[in-house]
């Protein structure tokens, strides 16, 4: 293999805390990889582990990155899907056609979704995403059809519990829900990991779209990203090698929507060059985190990720910001 390869390690503090049914967010860390073409040109690529979603841990990554940068030649382990995505994408060559892609508001979980959703829509979104399972279901159940309220009937939500909910409750939010399918793009992993087959019956009932989130992690995932006929909420920098994820997504297209992981801008681009080679994917992204107050990415601020605004992106500039590794 020519070239050769080095990496760097961020870590990022959130501003504030971000909450997620079962899990408070502080601290997002991973790497940056450099693959020198020789020419005066660079690659780069991002390692952005998340144990708990089924990757390699952060210190599996580093040992693996070391061993790599010192002899490119070794395989890459599918066991390390986040060190596959950030070695591949620092090699990939990006011919598909860029394009813009609109993107889906985000919403915090709890009351202060209500101020932040008038304001979202005053800026042009159309889609909302919005984080339950963090309060009590009568309360979050109030809060949305105070956010339906709020809104033009022409804005649509996205409910995500991060598979939080029992069947119980899953069966409740239908009900409630059963008014309001035209509110609801979809709800997004409503039962936990294991539970898919369920959800296939409850959607079947209830007319409306659920996604796939967490199911999709890990290697028993690829039988739902080939069986599940609802939306598939991709994470990119999770799921492997970029040139085989193309070939795996293609056939999946229409179902598809890309989400992030509180990436940097590097991981960013990489993901848009996976979206780039789906033509046939049309879905509000899941990308308005530009939440930190570092300068390893640019705050989009607004319902679009148009072609210029990736030109503001600079992994060049990110890969200088970052200590060398001692």
């Amino acid at each position: 293999m020519l070239g050769k390869f080095s990496f760097k390690a961020y870590r990022r503090t959130f501003p504030l805390p971000y909450q997620t049914s079962g899990r408070v967010w502080r601290e997002r860390e991973g790497y940056i990889v450099r693959f020198d073409k020789g020419d005066g040109r660079f690659g780069y690529g991002e390692v952005a582990p998340i144990p708990i979603f089924g990757t390699e841990t952060l210190f599996a990554a580093r040992a693996f990155l070391q061993e790599f940068t010192e002899d490119p030649s070794i395989d890459l382990p599918i066991d390390l899907p986040c060190c596959c995505f950030g070695v591949a994408s620092s090699m990939h060559s990006n011919a598909a056609q860029r394009r813009d892609y609109p993107i889906a508001g985000l919403l915090p979980a709890g009351h202060k979704a209500l101020e932040l959703a008038t304001v979202k829509v005053a800026n042009g979104y159309r889609t909302l995403k919005w984080k339950v399972g963090v309060l009590n279901l009568v309360d979050e159940q109030a809060i949305l059809h105070d956010l339906f309220n709020k809104t033009p009937d022409t804005v649509v939500f996205r409910l995500d519990p991060n598979g939080s909910w029992s069947e119980q409750e899953f069966v409740q939010w239908i009900n409630f829900l059963q008014p309001f399918r035209h509110r609801i793009d979809f709800i997004e992993q409503p039962l936990p990991v294991n539970k898919e087959l369920i959800m296939a019956e409850l959607v079947a009932q209830s007319g409306l779209d659920i996604a796939l989130d967490e199911s999709l992690n890990g290697l028993e995932g690829t039988r739902w990203l080939c069986e599940w006929k609802g939306p598939l909420v991709i994470k990119a920098p999770l799921m492997g090698d970029l040139d085989s994820l193309v070939e795996r997504l293609r056939p999946r297209a229409k179902q598809i929507v890309f989400s992030s992981v509180f990436e940097t801008g590097v991981g960013l681009l990489n993901t848009l060059q996976l979206a780039d080679a789906l033509p046939e994917m049309n879905r509000a992204i899941g990308f308005d985190t530009s939440i930190f107050l570092d300068k390893l990415n640019i705050s989009i601020g607004k319902p679009l990720l148009a072609i210029s605004d990736r030109i503001n992106i600079s992994p060049d500039y990110i890969w200088k910001q970052l200590p060398d590794l001692s």
